[in-house]
């Protein structure tokens, strides 16, 4: 199983995740908080687009 498998599976549950990849807890939560980090930034470059569009 990816971590996105897990991921989409198991939702931002450090343990479950850990447990299905067989990693240290503290790298399921770095993979969650990078996961979390590039949904943020596709959402705000996402919006920046529709605020310059209504600009234009």
């Amino acid at each position: 199983m990816t971590f996105l498998e897990a991921y989409v599976t198991l939702g931002p549950d450090t343990i479950a995740i850990s447990k299905a990849l067989n990693i240290p807890e503290h790298e399921a939560d770095r993979l969650i908080n990078e996961a979390m980090e590039r949904r943020h930034d596709k959402q705000v470059q996402y919006r920046r687009q529709i605020d310059a569009r209504r600009l234009a």
